[in-house]
């Protein structure tokens, strides 16, 4: 079954094909999606994040998006965030492997339970760029306590052709800031990363983590946000269920 990894749907830049010349608009990802349209990720929203943290980490993000607004797609819709795993479709065909149900989540569930109950421990600040986003970097400061990369290894996919990131890079936590408008040659895309503003670095505890999904057929779309899992209490706590919660 042909895979499109949700990396590359998350993070396509304008060019990718010639139907999706601007942010959000309907492209041809029926061979992943296979007319399935919720894909669902494991992740930290800032909202978690104190309100002083937060609104630091918002006007940082907003202040850079504004500097690099002419290299950026425009109408980027996904809200602020930190990725922890891939997750799977919510709807459609339940024995297709990608397809994340009640089983799954409950073996997420099961791994989330063998981390240590307490807060994330996390920095955020520094500037950094993937081939095709550009990025706010977050780091670990937990000593004893769960980290980013506990909880991506928790939650990552059992099957690692599923784990659609791990093909790409390694696990790299860190808050997206928009997608490229065009495949810009690197030696630019370091002089403007490098030509951001220089940051203080935020301190954050953060308490609890989201299942989010967006619309699988289109770029850039806004995230739902189905539960949220108290990382100190061990509970989720449903906000929109799926169809089969």
């Amino acid at each position: 079954m042909p895979l499109l990894p949700h990396f590359l749907q998350s993070h396509a830049i304008a060019s990718a094909s010639a139907s999706s010349s601007a942010a959000g608009a309907s492209d041809d990802w029926s061979g992943w999606h296979l007319g399935r349209r919720r894909y669902a990720v494991w992740v930290l929203e800032l909202q978690a994040l104190g309100p002083a943290e937060g609104e630091a980490v918002r006007r940082a993000c907003a202040q850079a998006r504004q500097a690099l607004d002419a290299a950026l797609v425009p109408r980027y819709e996904r809200q602020l965030h930190v990725t922890l795993a891939t997750a799977g479709f919510l709807d459609g065909d339940a024995a297709l492997p990608d397809a994340y149900g009640a089983a799954e989540l409950s073996r997420d569930l099961r791994a989330l339970q063998d981390l240590p109950a307490a807060p994330l421990q996390l920095e955020f600040g520094g500037w950094g760029s993937f081939e095709m986003a550009p990025y706010l970097q977050v780091r670990d400061r937990s000593q004893g306590g769960p980290t980013l990369g506990m909880l991506h290894g928790a939650l990552r996919p059992a099957r690692p052709e599923l784990a659609l990131t791990e093909a790409l890079r390694p696990y790299v936590p860190h808050v997206t800031l928009g997608a490229w408008n065009a495949a810009w040659p690197r030696a630019q895309v370091l002089q403007w990363i490098s030509g951001l503003p220089v940051l203080e670095h935020w301190q954050a505890a953060v308490g609890e983590i989201a299942l989010v999904s967006y619309a699988a057929n289109a770029l850039h779309g806004p995230l739902t946000c189905h539960a949220r899992y108290d990382l100190r209490g061990r509970r989720l706590q449903w906000r929109e269920r799926p169809g089969w919660a």
